[in-house]
């Protein structure tokens, strides 16, 4: 395109050679940026844009907007919390992703100039989002909803965003009054891109109650790097962070800083706990190609994941993301390079997380009528890698056992294992010759469990009620089964019809394979799809 351009115009010589410069460069420059747009772009459908955009100076402000347009595009798998104030009072955001009770804890952005870490656990956000809607096969063929059912991630992506804004913004970001402490606390310097420490000259990774009176390395006032504080969890960032921490006990924390492509993952590690914790390290380090540090006699401590393997035994990492790049911030040129390191890691994060959760789960005597609400895949056994036992089709359901969110299932086939993410639990009630009058203003809902009201509309119909449960009623309409809160229904709509009538029926169409599939759950059949 480039030669036919430059043979079609007719130019003098000099032009020429301008046009050639201004062409060429611009050529070179866009093909330099095609890796990085379609790094962007690899998660997405063409149809729906990212919202994280790497590729910029990522503030605290830009992170708030993206925080909410996740969650307004996301709102059945992400949640947003906040975990305390800074020392500014800028809300320190938490964010949930996955509606498990194994909890993993994620946290970015304890040093200044790591802001790195914050882009890289907003695309992390994205993708597990991404990946939930399009339930893809992200982990040696594990599904992405069979993890974010059974996992949550509780991830700050910014725990210091005073000193963020600082080392990105400089002064006129803070108030007049404070600014020759700040210039104080930065060694007489007006550039503060090297700045580490929170907006009060704490270094927020030295803060935490784990062998603090030995750290190595102290300054002795506030500054801008490695003032530990005049004692632990002094600044609020700190504070709430380990109160955050003590409240929910995650199973595995990761603590992400920069720079220099390398995992601690030990300190003082228990003997018994040595192998597991290595183990998950080296999985961690094996997708990343990041070193492992080795194990010091005496290493020094204070950091928000020495503290959490000290306090709760479990693995904890603190993956140091980029190459080197001194006393400043990882340049975003390094952004490519970091996501294809890390976009995989969350799945094999959030499977490790799972199995050290369910471990601890005792496997317990359960019997209980309960309904499934929606077809669930059986398991030999309650793993997620065990060995298919079918497709269990929702229905009725006696249960034999219960481990953590597993239940065993009886049915004449057999028995197996499955998932308790769309199972109620009984008695349930099943009138006698009960209907509801239906019109299209009735509010119905796919499950008794959802969250939002079906869009579908509803004909004018009298149908017939097929079970009463805590409230709810399950109807056979004509357009298929729905759920309906007695509360929401007129006081009239309900009605007693004749033996002859609920005999008849509403008519289901038999290309339904909803309603056939639950018709053959009901009989008690659990059919296996070997």
């Amino acid at each position: 395109m480039f030669f036919a351009i430059m043979h079609d115009i007719r130019f003098n010589k000099y032009t020429r050679i301008l046009v050639t410069i201004v062409l060429t460069v611009a050529i070179i420059f866009s093909s330099a940026l095609l890796p990085v747009q379609a790094a962007v772009q690899t998660a997405y459908p063409s149809s729906v844009q990212p919202i994280v955009n790497p590729l910029q100076v990522y503030s605290y402000t830009r992170m708030s907007a993206d925080l909410q347009a996740l969650s307004a595009r996301y709102p059945r798998l992400i949640k947003l919390g906040s975990a305390g104030k800074s020392e500014y009072g800028r809300s320190l955001f938490m964010v949930d992703v996955g509606h498990g009770p194994a909890v993993i804890m994620l946290n970015g952005s304890h040093h200044a100039r790591e802001w790195m870490t914050t882009i890289v656990l907003m695309r992390l956000i994205e993708e597990m989002a991404v990946q939930y809607e399009k339930n893809s096969i992200v982990s040696g063929g594990l599904r992405a909803r069979d993890l974010l059912d059974r996992v949550t991630f509780r991830i700050v992506p910014m725990v210091n965003p005073d000193g963020v804004t600082l080392q990105q913004f400089g002064l006129s970001a803070f108030p007049e009054a404070d600014r020759a402490n700040l210039i104080y606390m930065n060694n007489g310097s007006r550039d503060f891109k090297r700045w580490k420490a929170n907006a009060k000259g704490i270094d927020l990774n030295r803060q935490y109650p784990a062998n603090w009176g030995g750290i190595a390395n102290a300054a002795n006032r506030p500054t801008y790097m490695n003032y530990k504080g005049a004692q632990p969890l002094q600044a609020k960032e700190a504070k709430a962070m380990y109160d955050l921490a003590l409240a929910v006990k995650p199973e595995i924390s990761l603590a992400y800083h920069t720079s220099g492509e390398i995992v601690y993952w030990n300190f003082h590690t228990h003997p018994a706990n040595y192998s597991r914790d290595y183990s998950f390290a080296s999985a961690y380090a094996k997708l990343t190609g990041y070193s492992l540090v080795a194990p010091q006699p005496n290493p020094s401590g204070g950091g928000f994941s020495d503290w959490f393997i000290q306090q709760f035994g479990r693995p904890a990492l603190t993956p140091e993301l980029g190459v080197a790049a001194g006393s400043t911030h990882v340049p975003l040129s390094q952004w490519n390079r970091i996501w294809r390191q890390h976009k995989d890691t969350l799945w094999m994060i959030a499977e490790k997380g799972y199995g050290l959760w369910l471990k601890r789960q005792p496997a317990a005597q359960w019997t209980k009528e309960v309904r499934l609400l929606a077809d669930e895949k059986g398991y030999q056994f309650p793993e997620l890698r065990s060995k298919s036992a079918g497709i269990v089709y929702k229905g009725s359901y006696q249960t034999l056992r219960q481990k953590g969110d597993w239940l065993e299932i009886s049915s004449p086939a057999g028995s197996g294992w499955i998932s308790s993410r769309a199972v109620i639990t009984g008695p349930f009630e099943k009138p006698m010759n009960l209907a509801v009058s239906l019109t299209e203003q009735v509010v119905h809902y796919e499950t008794p469990i959802a969250t939002e009201p079906s869009p579908s509309k509803l004909q004018t119909q009298t149908a017939i009620v097929l079970e009463r449960w805590d409230g709810w009623l399950l109807v056979e309409a004509v357009e298929s089964m729905i759920w309906i809160r007695e509360a929401d229904l007129p006081a009239d709509a309900l009605t007693t019809i004749s033996e002859e009538e609920t005999q008849e029926g509403t008519e289901i169409p038999s290309s339904d394979a909803t309603t056939s599939v639950e018709t053959e759950a009901d009989s008690g059949s659990v059919p296996v799809n070997s």
